[in-house]
């Protein structure tokens, strides 16, 4: 019904094309290259797609905003001599959409936030384009596949990691309050170094609440390995930490001992268990195990969940479409794709590419609504399964996208064995994930975002070795590993040769 189509390599900023029903209406881009709301130092292409997504915003709020009968215009054409618009007839479902000018010069609005200070002007009606009435939710809901379209095609300008490592810094207080108040683990080291699987053994925890509290202490600097392999105290931790000590700030961290959020923190260390789970059950919240009750099979919370996660993937995902070269893989399998971000724009960056995401039913659900506003939804389909019990189907590349961090050890080398085995030669197996460092003493944020994954799944970060361990265990030889965003990297597995 509407489409907005960008078209870089024509003369001057390029060319923008409106599809309208019949209606094919074109417009140079150079004031948009020229627009100094947005992006000013700079002419290029994405500059030019950033603006149009910005106007198609100003559309939708003012189409989502108007009363029936109110007279909205939409502009997409800047010249020296007129603005190109569509005037909008607003009913109470509908609305009548007639493409035409403002008689007023383009140069005198700013493109990128044009609606709300266009001039009043002269408005002609174009005579090669008839009036076409549509249902408002429609338009609306077109509106915002083509400005997703746009805002998709390109990484973000500005990086959110800080942001992610803002939001997670809570696990770091939690951790080290209950470390502190709860567990005694810096007055037991004071005594004694001792072995993970002693540390383990003395604060009656299982290995992975252990692994994700040391490795956060030791990503703190509170923790080192001395030359017998066994953790113990940094001197910063040794001054002020010890109780009883003359510079132990124990007692000021303490005021956080009975905390919400340390209470809980405490609960899911001793328990090993992720939170939302009745007591005794085993199973995790917000990922799917046979048998057991999970918010994924819940259409409200796995929708709830499902989009929430989509903040972060609609940042990343172009930037692994640019760092990964698919140009001979003909068929991807997105194995717990989600909503289909990554896949999406992995068919974006590649045009002879095809995809297959598999997850549950409830969580396809919505990855269906993101497709059919992607533009490349010829190129896609949705496998509903079990990638634990389901077979696979066979594809060049399969990607695991921040998927085995949410799963233990055993779960991981399963899933690592499963997708290897469903690949031909030659064939990738691509885990894009956060990635530990091998001495699991940090980077700090991922140990902090390890927290996190540990109290919502049954999982945590680990780190390239771990990874690298499982693809040769499952007949797969790990070759590069590139940075994407927001602290994640893709490491690839390649399929050995048979016979």
């Amino acid at each position: 019904m509407l489409q907005i189509t960008y078209d870089e390599t024509a003369t001057g900023g390029g060319e923008i094309e409106l599809r309208l029903g019949d209606a094919r209406l074109s417009a140079d881009a150079y004031f948009l290259a020229l627009d100094r709301g947005c992006q000013p130092e700079t002419r290029s292409p994405a500059k030019v797609r950033a603006v149009l997504a910005a106007l198609l915003g100003q559309w939708h709020q003012q189409i989502a905003s108007a009363s029936a009968g109110d007279v909205v215009d939409l502009p997409f054409e800047f010249t020296d001599e007129y603005i190109g618009c569509l005037r909008c007839q607003v009913e109470k479902d509908d609305v009548v959409i007639t493409p035409g000018w403002l008689m007023t010069p383009g140069s005198t609005v700013v493109p990128s936030h044009a609606i709300g200070t266009l001039p009043a002007a002269d408005w002609e009606p174009r005579d090669d384009a008839a009036a076409l009435q549509f249902s408002r939710d429609i338009l609306l809901k077109e509106i915002r596949r083509n400005q997703g379209m746009l805002m998709q095609v390109d990484s973000p300008r500005t990086d959110p990691t800080s942001i992610f490592e803002l939001f997670r810094g809570s696990y770091g207080t939690e951790l080290l309050v209950a470390a502190v108040a709860h567990f005694n683990l810096f007055g037991r080291l004071a005594r004694e170094p001792r072995t993970l699987a002693e540390l383990q053994q003395d604060l009656n925890l299982a290995e992975r609440p252990t692994v994700v509290l040391t490795t956060a202490l030791r990503a703190m600097g509170l923790l080192d390995v001395d030359d017998q392999g066994r953790l113990a105290l940094t001197p910063l931790a040794e001054e002020h930490l010890v109780p009883g000590g003359l510079f132990d700030v124990g007692d000021y961290l303490g005021l956080a001992a009975s905390s919400r959020g340390t209470l809980e923190m405490v609960e899911r260390l001793r328990t090993n268990r992720p939170a939302g789970m009745d007591e005794g059950e085993a199973g995790a919240a917000f990922i799917y195990r046979d048998g057991v009750a999970s918010a994924m099979e819940q259409s409200d919370l796995a929708r709830h969940f499902t989009l929430a996660l989509a903040g972060r993937a609609k940042n990343v995902a172009p930037v692994l479409a640019e760092v990964l070269d698919l140009q001979n893989v003909r068929t991807l399998l997105d194995v717990g794709g989600g909503t289909g971000i990554y896949s999406l724009a992995l068919l974006r960056a590649n045009p002879h590419l095809r995809a297959v995401v598999m997850d549950r039913p409830e969580v396809l659900k919505v990855a269906e609504e993101f497709a059919g506003d992607s533009g490349v939804e010829d190129r896609i389909e949705f496998l509903p399964g079990d990638m634990f019990t389901d077979e696979l189907p066979q594809a060049d590349a399969i990607l695991l996208s921040n998927i085995l961090h949410d799963w233990d050890v055993p779960e991981c080398r399963q899933l690592v064995s499963r997708c290897a085995a469903a690949l031909p030669e030659s064939g990738r197996l691509l885990i894009h994930d956060v990635f530990l460092n091998d001495a699991l003493d940090g980077p700090l944020p991922i140990a902090l975002y390890s927290a996190a994954l540990f109290t919502l799944t049954e999982g945590r970060a680990y780190s390239r070795a771990e990874y690298t361990a499982w693809l040769q265990e499952a007949g797969l030889e790990a070759a590069t590993c590139r940075e994407t965003l927001i602290h994640c990297s893709v490491l690839e597995g390649v399929r050995k040769g048979f016979g």
